[in-house]
């Protein structure tokens, strides 16, 4: 079977699971990824993209990302033309443009092909000709997945047939999963990972960490993920400078193995607004590294306050100041919670479970006489 994935950029957290899934199909499918390689100064990450070549999974540039009319149309062209000429069986798309896209190609009569779309994260503030867009695409496609329940009730208020949307949350890589959970040992250091950017809470993580470090000295935060927003990044670290924390809080930067560094923290703090489905937390829980977050979209589905984790219901400096004193006061409390919450991913979010669903999705079984 010929797949074909097209996403805006291959990034963050839903590069990396799709990069996971790409290689994953690989084995037993032609698979073809489409991204916009580079466009208004953004590009894909390379890490991502040398894993998949070295795993033979093929690559086309068309952009989706920037959506101009004159470009989307351009892209509708270039779509047209590879799917004439390679012929897929299942377009996957990861947003609501490729879709809407991919359908215009298949509206046109061309070529036939089974259309998922996927739709990652909803975060607030869009623009209403986004949503619109997004929508429109979706709509169009012959089943949708959300990974978590909150994108699933967006999709079904803007329109979109229950009928036509499948929950298919990301398993944790089997490699995060089959690592040994760490030792709980004090090592007076918390973090957190993801991109540079305001909707992941850093600025606000800082100032409660400034508000710690005045009563303990020992502590240490790491901050580990690249750049989404350099006038944030800057303004933090303005506030590390002026508040004289360049000795205790490290801005890492993307780190090639970061689960060698997480499974030294003590915690695991996410202030993050809006997760598509929070993979970074999930993969904190598989290591035993005790979590506390707010319980925003993308993670209500699995975060259990008191049972796997410590849930947030304000991120001010002095509640998330008060929140991680009392998790590293009790420490033999938050084990406990690391042990329930690594058992959770192990049976909820197995990497495989996810590969099987989508090949169901795609109509793999059927087209075996499984189905």
């Amino acid at each position: 079977m010929r797949i074909v994935h097209i996403i805006p950029f291959l990034w963050s957290g839903a590069g990396k699971v799709l990069t996971n899934l790409c290689v994953s199909q690989q084995a037993n499918h032609d698979v073809t990824i489409v991204t916009s390689g580079k466009s208004k100064g953004l590009a894909d990450w390379p890490m991502y993209r040398r894993r998949l070549s070295a795993n033979g999974v093929g690559h086309r540039r068309i952009d989706f990302f920037d959506r101009d009319s004159a470009v989307f149309w351009k892209g509708v062209q270039q779509l047209s033309e590879f799917v004439s000429s390679h012929r897929p069986d299942v377009i996957h798309c990861h947003s609501g443009v490729p879709a809407c896209a991919a359908a215009a190609v298949r509206d046109s009569g061309a070529e036939d092909f089974r259309l998922i779309g996927q739709l990652h994260s909803w975060g607030a503030g869009r623009p209403e000709w986004m949503n619109t867009m997004d929508i429109s695409g979706f709509l169009r496609s012959d089943l949708v997945i959300a990974n978590a329940a909150s994108y699933r009730r967006i999709l079904t208020q803007s329109g979109v047939p229950k009928e036509k949307i499948v929950t298919i949350p990301w398993g944790v890589a089997p490699e995060v999963v089959g690592v040994a959970p760490s030792v709980r040992q004090k090592s007076g250091c918390i973090g957190f990972v993801g991109r540079i950017e305001p909707r992941k809470g850093q600025l606000e993580l800082v100032r409660a960490f400034d508000r710690l470090s005045a009563e303990r000295s020992d502590l240490r935060l790491e901050l580990v993920g690249p750049v989404a927003d350099v006038e944030y990044a800057r303004e933090i670290e303005s506030l590390i400078r002026s508040r004289r924390l360049s000795d205790s809080v490290w801005l890492g930067g993307s780190v090639r193995d970061v689960s060698c560094r997480e499974r030294n923290w003590d915690l695991f703090v996410s202030l993050s607004s809006d997760e598509g489905q929070g993979m970074a937390i999930l993969e904190a829980m598989a290591l035993g590294v005790p979590v506390l977050a707010r319980n925003c979209s993308g993670v209500q589905d699995y975060l259990r306050d008191g049972q796997n984790a410590i849930a947030l219901n304000s991120d001010t400096a002095e509640t998330v100041a008060q929140s991680i004193q009392w998790a590293l006061d009790h420490p033999e409390e938050t084990s406990k919670l690391s042990v329930q919450a690594r058992k959770m991913v192990e049976d909820s979010y197995p990497w495989n479970r996810t590969v099987l669903e989508m090949e169901t999705v795609y109509g793999i079984w059927e087209n075996r006489g499984l189905g």
